[in-house]
């Protein structure tokens, strides 16, 4: 059990709201003291497997509004897939409070910091609807322009829009679900949210038909019903992360003290971290708008297929994703603890277990690419683009776990910057490789396939290099350093 009985010294020069005793001693409960103490490889697995589950539950989400909009068309699905590439770009913001949240969680448990773990989950929730909100609200203004520039139109720029607009209104809900869901990452308890997101997929499951299609007494929305069963499903989300941390003691109070020292350098140390992973985020979503107009060339059908491509990538993603988190827990608790070997330890293993998954999602996709895609529709030109797309992605699925797993780990350890100095410019790459493979050389979608597919190999090589290089240790060594946590 971890001991959080001392006091620790304020940072900055201010002082972090009082805890009580028997707080205190909740606070203890929930910290994972053992994830310090077992084997790695346990460790590891102890924090992937259900957040692996939970995000999972997530894909889940976007899988069963992908079947419901399936029933309204290629048209809607098209619309949708577009749509979803710009709110790809706005959740890249979104990972800013919570990356930041959860590696300065991490090391502030691994350092017996429970306190501060406390203010920094505050910080993190009131950054999330502040970026929810800004975000949310230029991109409700500029998302016309926006869909016609990526060469949407008819019934297809209309689910777009319809779809986009009930995201954008409600993005801080949706940041700020993620940034509670990232406190209990920082602590290592995964279980947790997997238990939220279960049972607000079943909410999502049950109000996608009643809203897209209109049952009952409700009005026929289509695909702007599919985004309102994801914003209310991500309102449960939030309420429920929020009442089980004050249950357990570790009660989230967001604050408004901007002439607070101590709080303007919590909030300036979770965008230190988590502003490098949010421009990436953002840049691999917009590349994706500048791609579509490139898809869109030939006909409606691929950009489906790519956007039911990418659902049931999902499957490998996420558990890449799963791992990623475990990387980045056990990097962060092990840095606040003192011990660097066993922080670069865990983030090898965990490479090794999600390399192993990955490959076996490598050959399912492979042989199953055909009937994967039938199931969520039927129209054969959208079959075959996602048959070839799934094909061909399967051939570098083990260089995603490389750059999401590896991203994980330089992110618990707080060094963001590398990842991001690698993502941005091969992640933008695809568009000049994209329009040369499909036009100059004739390709036609298929070349687009393999401009994504292709850099996500470099993507994956050139992080796991820089990682290893070991510069990421740095910033921990000789002691510790003047960080909240």
């Amino acid at each position: 059990m971890i001991e959080s009985r001392e006091t620790p010294a304020p940072l900055y020069g201010g002082e972090y709201p009082a805890t009580s005793e028997s707080t205190l001693t909740a606070m203890d409960a929930i910290a994972p003291a053992g994830l310090l103490a077992m084997p790695t490889g346990r460790a590891i697995l102890k924090i992937a497997i259900p957040a692996i589950l939970s995000l999972l539950s997530i894909m889940i989400f976007n899988i069963v509004d992908a079947w419901w909009i399936g029933r309204l068309g290629a048209a809607s699905m098209a619309g949708v897939s577009a749509a979803s590439f710009v709110y790809w770009a706005l959740e890249g913001v979104g990972t800013l409070a919570s990356t930041g949240v959860a590696a300065l969680v991490a090391r502030q448990v691994g350092g017996h910091r429970l306190r501060l773990a406390r203010y920094t989950g505050g910080q993190g929730l009131l950054l999330s609807i502040f970026l929810g909100l800004s975000a949310g609200g230029a991109t409700l203004l500029l998302q016309r322009p926006l869909l016609i520039k990526m060469g949407l139109a008819g019934e297809a720029f209309q689910a777009g829009h319809d779809y986009l607009r009930i995201m954008n209104i409600g993005l801080a809900l949706l940041f700020a679900a993620r940034a509670a869901e990232a406190v209990f990452r920082g602590m290592g308890d995964t279980r947790t949210p997997l238990k939220i997101m279960s049972s607000a997929l079943l909410l999502n499951a049950l109000l996608d038909p009643l809203f897209i299609f209109g049952i009952g007494p409700l009005p026929r929305l289509e695909a702007a019903g599919a985004a309102l069963a994801t914003v209310l499903a991500h309102a449960i989300v939030l309420v429920l992360c929020l009442v089980v941390l004050s249950r357990r003691g570790l009660s989230i109070r967001v604050r408004l003290s901007f002439w607070r020292k101590q709080q303007r350098h919590v909030l300036k140390e979770i965008a230190r971290i988590g502003a490098p992973v949010a421009v990436s985020g953002a840049m691999f979503s917009i590349t994706y708008l500048f791609l579509t107009r490139v898809i869109t060339r030939y006909g409606p059908e691929p950009l489906a297929a790519l956007g039911l491509g990418h659902r049931i990538e999902g499957l490998a993603y996420f558990t890449g994703v799963g791992f990623a988190v475990a990387a980045s827990t056990l990097v962060g608790q092990n840095i606040g603890a003192g011990n660097l070997r066993r922080a670069e330890k865990s983030a090898w293993t965990a490479l090794g277990y999600a390399s192993v998954l990955l490959g076996l999602f490598s050959l399912f996709y492979f042989v199953a690419a055909e009937p994967m895609i039938r199931f969520f529709i039927d129209d054969p030109r959208v079959v075959a683009e996602g048959r070839a797309y799934l094909r061909i992605i399967a051939l570098f699925e083990i260089f995603l776990g490389f750059e999401l797993v590896l991203e994980g780990a330089f992110s618990g350890a707080g060094h963001t910057l590398p990842p991001m100095l690698v993502t941005v410019p091969l992640t933008w790459l695809r568009i000049p490789l994209a329009a040369w493979l499909a036009e100059s050389l004739g390709l036609g979608s298929t070349g687009i396939w393999w401009a994504i597919s292709s850099t996500t190999g470099l993507k994956g090589i050139a992080i796991a290099l820089w990682f290893k290089a070991g510069t990421w240790k740095k910033r921990h060594q000789g002691g510790k350093k003047r960080l909240p946590g």
